[in-house]
């Protein structure tokens, strides 16, 4: 038991001396501003936000879709961003089954201290290996995160939130919660009604 402990101990230590040096190295993840360009509850759209992958290329979101449609999870805070990875099986599966499909996960995350930032984004960074999903994985460190909920007209961020969007950004459907096949079921249904584009 104290050897386990004494292993933990020293692992902490690491992690966090590693991520002090990287900071000082590298600089900690950018924050982002928000924008949007329309006011709910006329017009739900993904604001405009800037981000990095865990592949370490950073993009502007909507611009950055690339598919006319795109299967958005948004987790709002580190713990719903770790349960984001049981979607991972079926956000391969749908976008394998339709060519107009993409799929993102979109981390809005409060705007953390820079050695935070550092964590969050190295945690990931460890625990996603599969480099499709790195690329698709973005972390938003926003600075005013009320916004992003206004925008999408969200009371608050309690829950993991999914998105059908267009390549603009605009929500074609939504949902939330994490991941069961009854969500799974209503997630597949919706892809179906969408007209397929070329």
């Amino acid at each position: 038991m104290k050897n386990r402990r004494f292993r933990i101990g020293v692992s902490l230590l690491v992690l966090a001396i590693g991520s002090i040096g990287l900071v000082l190295v590298y600089g900690p993840p950018a924050t982002s501003s928000v924008q949007t360009t329309c006011e709910p509850p006329q017009c739900l759209q993904l604001p405009t936000i800037t981000g990095a992958n865990l592949a370490g290329q950073t993009r502007t979101f909507p611009a950055a879709f690339t598919q006319p449609y795109q299967l958005v999870v948004m987790p709002f805070n580190r713990e719903q961003q770790s349960r984001v990875l049981d979607f991972v099986p079926l956000l391969q599966e749908v976008s394998a089954n339709r060519a107009d499909l993409g799929y993102y996960s979109l981390a809005a995350l409060p705007n953390l201290s820079a050695p935070i930032r550092l964590l969050v984004s190295g945690g990931m960074n460890m625990a996603v290996t599969d480099p499709t999903v790195r690329e698709a994985a973005y972390i938003f460190y926003v600075e005013d995160q009320a916004a992003v909920l206004q925008a999408l007209n969200l009371p608050d961020a309690k829950t993991i939130r999914i998105y059908l969007l267009d390549q603009t950004g605009h929500v074609l459907w939504q949902a939330s919660g994490d991941f069961t096949p009854e969500l799974a079921n209503a997630i597949r249904k919706a892809i179906a009604a969408l007209p397929v584009k070329a």
